[in-house]
């Protein structure tokens, strides 16, 4: 387990700055999530729809205008994200095409995983799009149209 959390792989993302919770505990590469006011936090398994990636930890934010706000990368159409394997992962349990759940282990980052549970249509936020890289212990995903809050369409993005 390399510990990057997800990390953008192929296709343009774009940055926005969010406010988030002044009690929120999040890493870099994590999942992240509105709360009811529309202030940031970690994903959580119950939930079924993403924000984005943190591109800074939640203890790393930004004061602007005196609110404390954390840049997140959000996914366009087509976009694929590398996600961090917990150890014991196989070929098979992670094969192309298969759908997958994010979770976070510990106080580490969000993890791509089937071993929580069958992931159902509503945990499953996305799809397996390449093999898993042993050497990296990674797998690419693309995440499911329905499970990001709203897609990139400004001509603000970072490419990859």
């Amino acid at each position: 387990m390399p510990g990057l959390g997800l990390v953008p792989a192929r296709g343009e993302w774009e940055t926005r700055w969010f406010e988030t919770l002044s009690t929120a505990t999040y890493a870099k590469g994590s999942l992240v999530n509105f709360n009811a006011t529309y202030q940031l936090r970690e994903y959580q398994s119950t939930d079924s729809t993403v924000v984005g990636i943190a591109v800074s930890a939640s203890t790393g934010s930004q004061s602007m205008g005196g609110v404390k706000k954390v840049g997140v990368l959000i996914p366009a159409p087509n976009c694929t994200a590398y996600s961090d394997l917990t150890t014991g992962i196989t070929q098979s349990a992670l094969s192309v095409g298969k759908r997958t759940l994010i979770y976070k282990q510990g106080n580490l980052m969000s993890y791509a995983s089937t071993v929580m549970g069958h992931a159902s249509n509503f945990s499953s936020i996305a799809v397996i799009v390449g093999p898993i890289d042993t050497a990296l212990s990674r797998v690419e995903i693309a995440f499911n149209q329905d499970a990001v809050a709203f897609y990139s369409t400004s001509s603000t993005t970072f490419a990859i």
